[in-house]
């Protein structure tokens, strides 16, 4: 079983968008992980609950993970390393130099919460966070290490978690949602929601839109967490397996370049609702969601999107926006 430290005020809300629901004519609600967890919190709140628990068990005093300048994960691994008295070390990607590291959004905070960087090529990146963990460890420091994004049994225990929280929440005559909408990246998030919609039936389909892989190359790794993660709890991965959906069609020009049409969707959405989307993840999970429900001629459903977070990353690109 795994032991929870408790990052999040749960349940977090769950809102019907009526604006939106009206412009594309679907019953659209919007679940508001962007709230977990330290402020100003992200999905990734959820599964540090769990992989804490497991690092504490194991008497760590500190953390290693990884990602993007601009990673949510790692942002939220700092603060709640810091809550809970752990040190924390960041390994991040060097940016090209079309995208410069700049000292705003999550790496401005990085910096503010004063933990330790570790700056290397992409392709460098586990290799360095191995060494990081062998030098802590000979020092004694107790290190414990998390995969990029979460990735892993108790991480993704959070979002089977939260399944049962959404089910415990519909107020539906059905019971449950026609769709669950989330950016998928590491896959972490889609394969706990599988999971647990599996054992709640929270959703009819719960459906990726991918915001970095190829579809093969996201299921694949999404398969190999959901098999590692059955096979631990006597789970049937391959009945599983048939629920997985996961869409690169609305991958645009890559991961982390923002395009007009993502500016578009974060404009209207707070515009319609109050609603502040990223530009990296969530815009992009919104506009395919919208797009694949306009393009498949999908009407009066129930549709739910996961907002995962971001709101840093959408602070640090404000020069996409004129104000007036």
């Amino acid at each position: 079983m795994y032991t929870r430290v408790t990052l999040c005020d749960l349940p977090t809300p769950l809102q019907y968008l009526k604006n939106i629901s009206d412009l594309y004519h679907n019953k659209i609600y919007i679940k508001r992980d962007d709230i977990a967890g330290p402020e100003p919190g992200g999905n990734k709140a959820r599964k540090l609950e769990y992989i804490f628990g497991e690092a504490k068990k194991e008497g760590a005093r500190h953390l290693i993970t990884c990602g993007s300048t601009f990673s949510n994960h790692c942002r939220l691994t700092a603060m709640a390393a810091l809550q809970q008295g752990l040190d924390c070390t960041l390994v991040l990607n060097k940016e090209d130099e079309s995208r410069k590291i700049e000292n705003r959004g999550n790496y401005f905070l990085y910096n503010l919460l004063d933990v330790n960087l570790e700056i290397v090529s992409r392709s460098e990146r586990e290799s360095r966070m191995q060494q990081v963990y062998q030098e802590l460890d000979n020092r004694g420091e107790n290190p414990y290490l998390i995969q990029g994004g979460g990735y892993g049994r108790a991480g993704l225990h959070g979002y089977v978690e939260a399944a049962a929280e959404i089910k415990h929440q519909v107020q539906l005559p059905e019971g449950r949602f026609d769709f669950v909408f989330l950016a998928t990246g590491t896959g972490t998030t889609q394969a706990g929601l599988l999971i647990g919609n599996y054992l709640h039936r929270c959703a009819e389909a719960v459906i990726g839109i991918s915001v970095e892989p190829s579809r093969k190359q996201g299921e694949r790794v999404i398969k190999e967490c959901l098999k590692d993660y059955c096979q631990h709890h006597d789970l049937p991965a391959e009945l599983i397996y048939q629920d997985l959906i996961l869409l690169d069609d609305y991958l645009g020009a890559g991961y982390g370049i923002i395009e007009e049409n993502l500016i578009d969707t974060i404009s209207r959405v707070a515009k319609e609702e109050a609603i502040l989307l990223d530009p990296v993840y969530t815009a992009k999970a919104f506009r395919g969601m919208v797009k694949f429900l306009e393009e498949n001629q999908i009407r009066n459903k129930k549709v739910l999107f996961l907002h995962t977070g971001g709101l840093p990353i959408l602070f640090s690109n404000s020069e996409h926006w004129e104000v007036n």
